[in-house]
């Protein structure tokens, strides 16, 4: 949900959904679909070799073959018998939908872990926050001497969360479409539909791309090597699965099979925009782009169609990428007033985040809402206040029914807070708020101003002001908050709830923040599943939790004695080492040139830009991005497949394995054994709608 730490205006907008959405980030310098030379594929160690891209340059008179949607889709994989007249004919379940943004398999794994660990030096009597000494910590640490990661999992589902409990696990590819030229170094996909570049234009607004024979672009459903529009998932370049055993391997071995490529991830890589839309509504779309097609033309969200039949949303986040994509319509996730202008038409039930910057309902619509505007009657607007704590904000909302027709929208931080904070607080591996490692590495440059490495530069910060803690809700409680008012209404409801800050913490490659996020979402999941066993269970509800992309995180095997250790001796902040610069190696790298340069291997430019040194990795026994390319030398998203847990699916995800999907009507072939992101949107109408 963000992108390189280059522009450091790097916001991190809790837009919660729920607040769970906690966080949403970034800015997007690297995304803006810019044209240029393409980083080459291949492992460390030398020249690599260069695939050749053709653009997908294909052309018609006629560009669109046909619209497709989800319950068309349900319908040609025999999934339902008919499609409905009307979606407003049945009523089904409760549907909640769980993001972690940038909660790859990976991320998952580490919270899996550290929370066991945690439990477990709990009940030796081991402090978190402060560590052990003497014979408790030596009994302490003997306990965990030796502990691997084969004492926990090494793949699939995994256990140690709230969500993996759920009965159901699948693997989701990311594909995304790719329409002319790529970004320099294939950071990102490009930010383009066949109208252009989204930056210049609003929606719709510009003439059609033309190829060389002067007729209009049409979709090519294959993938880019192939000469198409599409970059599809690789077993062979990218492994079968997110843990496939090619990632793990040490150097001296690398890769294992030869047609296995450690920076097939590292390519053209969704964002948070795009990638949030096939959820919402079930389409393909490009970079930086929600709620619209490849045309630019407005697609209806699950979110919304839920409020047509009475149905509504609740939370979507205020509006960073992935809440916006639920209720807006935007070529370009940067349009401030597209964004502000899409939640006053749509007006969600339920909405929870951060108000700062852009990512905001406009303060017009906001004094609207204040008693005496002409909104105040349909709305509540609740706002972070040193008069009020924690444990009493939601109290206005206890006698509020949405079935009345009421709704709320509560902000936290920007000009609520007294530093400006653009994201909900979170805590770290000592499951506090304060004391971490802040980073902001110096960029070094040579005589012609280009640059040649990164200086670490690191303090102790606190995230959030120690004082207005106490007045600010924890990620649950938010998520309860939203599930007591939206359950009220009678006709059921679709909740989308994000935890924003494991992108956050992954782009600045910091574990003790990832590891405090997804503490938060694994609370957050037991309150859903708490609310669920007590309404209905799961044949009136149904869960879905998943990640909009990934990160390149890979886990060394004695991740858990590493983890253990530092908390032991009172330092579990320094399971992000102090040498972290939160600068974002290829974006540094690229803007010096190195994309363009094929004596070294990408990895290798990588390494020149990152900072921690191989003891920092031993110590903490992670490192971000390819192996060999230095801890902290990636930042950014990767375009590896994610996973989804979830239950009272009633087995529709399990249908769709391998199946492929449409774009504007063409037929895009599945990845075997996985699912995609537009079928769990499929799925979720499914239930919502009762089809």
């Amino acid at each position: 949900q963000q992108i390189p730490p280059d522009n450091l205006e790097q916001m991190k907008f809790s837009a919660i959904i729920v607040h769970a959405l906690f966080a949403g980030a970034g800015a997007t310098s690297t995304r803006s679909g810019g044209l240029g030379k393409r980083r080459k594929l291949g492992a460390k160690g030398g020249k690599t070799q260069k695939p050749e891209i053709s653009g997908g340059w294909n052309t018609s008179p006629v560009p669109i073959a046909g619209i497709d949607n989800s319950v068309r889709l349900l319908k040609r994989e025999g999934i339902i018998d008919a499609i409905p007249s009307s979606l407003c004919e049945n009523q089904g379940k409760n549907v909640i939908l769980v993001i972690g943004d940038g909660m790859g398999w990976e991320m998952i794994r580490a919270g899996a872990v550290a929370k066991q660990v945690v439990s477990e030096l709990k009940s030796m009597g081991v402090d978190i926050s402060t560590g052990a000494s003497g014979a408790l910590a030596a009994q302490a640490k003997a306990a965990f001497a030796g502990r691997t990661l084969s004492d926990y999992y090494t793949e699939g589902k995994g256990s140690g969360l709230s969500f993996q409990e759920l009965s159901e696990f699948h693997v989701v590819t990311t594909s995304i479409p790719f329409i002319g030229e790529p970004n320099d170094g294939n950071h990102y996909g490009p930010a383009r539909s066949f109208i252009g570049d989204v930056g210049n234009h609003e929606n719709g607004m510009g003439e059609l791309i033309l190829g060389p024979d002067g007729k209009p672009l049409v979709f090519d459903p294959r993938d880019i090597f192939k000469g198409g529009n599409m970059v599809l998932w690789d077993d062979v370049r990218g492994g079968t699965h997110p843990w496939d055993a090619n990632y793990f391997v040490e150097m001296n071995d690398y890769p294992t099979d030869p047609g296995f490529d450690p920076e097939f991830i590292l390519q053209h890589a969704i964002d948070s925009a795009n990638s949030a839309s096939s959820y919402a509504n079930g389409h393909k779309t490009g970079v930086n782009m929600m709620g619209v097609d490849l045309y630019e033309q407005p697609l209806r969200s699950i979110l919304q169609e839920a409020m047509t039949c009475g149905r509504v949303m609740t939370s979507v986040p205020i509006l960073h990428a992935t809440p916006a994509a639920f209720i807006t319509h935007t070529n370009n996730r940067n349009n401030g007033h597209q964004l502000q202008d899409g939640y006053r038409e749509t007006k969600p039930t339920f909405a929870l985040g951060t108000c700062a910057s852009r990512y905001q309902p406009s303060d017009d619509l906001k004094q609207a809402m204040e008693p005496g505007g002409h909104l105040s009657s349909e709305f509540t607007f609740l706002h972070q206040d040193p008069a009020v704590l924690a444990e009493d904000f939601f109290t206005p909302l206890e006698n509020l029914d949405p079935d009345d027709g009421k709704k709320v929208l509560a902000c936290f931080g920007g000009e609520y807070s007294s530093n400006g904070n653009d994201n909900l607080p979170y805590r770290g591996l000592d499951g506090g708020y304060t004391e971490r490692w802040c980073s902001k590495g110096i960029v070094g440059k040579d005589e012609d101003d280009v640059a040649i490495g990164v200086t670490p530069n690191s303090t102790i910060c606190d995230h959030w002001p120690k004082e207005e803690l106490k007045n600010i809700p924890k990620m649950h409680e938010n998520t309860k908050a939203a599930l007591d008012f939206l359950g009220k209404d009678d006709d059921g409801f679709f909740l989308m709830i994000e935890q924003g800050d494991i992108d956050w913490a992954a782009h600045a490659n910091h574990m003790d923040d990832l590891l405090g996020a997804m503490f938060d979402i694994d609370d957050v999941v037991q309150e859903v599943k708490d609310w669920i066993a007590a309404n209905g269970g799961y044949e009136k509800n149904a869960l879905y939790v998943t990640a909009d992309h990934d990160h390149y995180l890979t886990l060394l095997s004695h991740f858990p004695e590493a983890v253990a250790n530092l908390i032991i001796d009172g330092k579990a902040k320094d399971i992000t080492p102090e040498n972290n610069s939160n600068v974002n190696a290829w974006s540094a790298a690229v803007g010096a040139g190195r994309h363009e340069d094929d004596s070294q291997s990408q990895t290798e430019h990588l390494e020149d830009f990152s900072t921690w040194t191989e003891e920092d990795i031993q110590r903490v026994a992670h490192f971000f991005g390819p192996r060999g390319s230095g801890g902290n030398g990636w930042g950014s998203h990767s375009s590896r497949p994610v996973v989804i847990y979830s239950e009272g699916d009633d087995g529709c995800l399990e249908a769709l394995v391998g199946k492929g999907y449409r774009v504007l009507g063409t037929e895009v072939a599945g990845s075997p054994g996985k699912i995609d992101q537009v079928h769990v949107n499929a799925c979720m109408m499914k239930q919502l709608f009762a089809l």
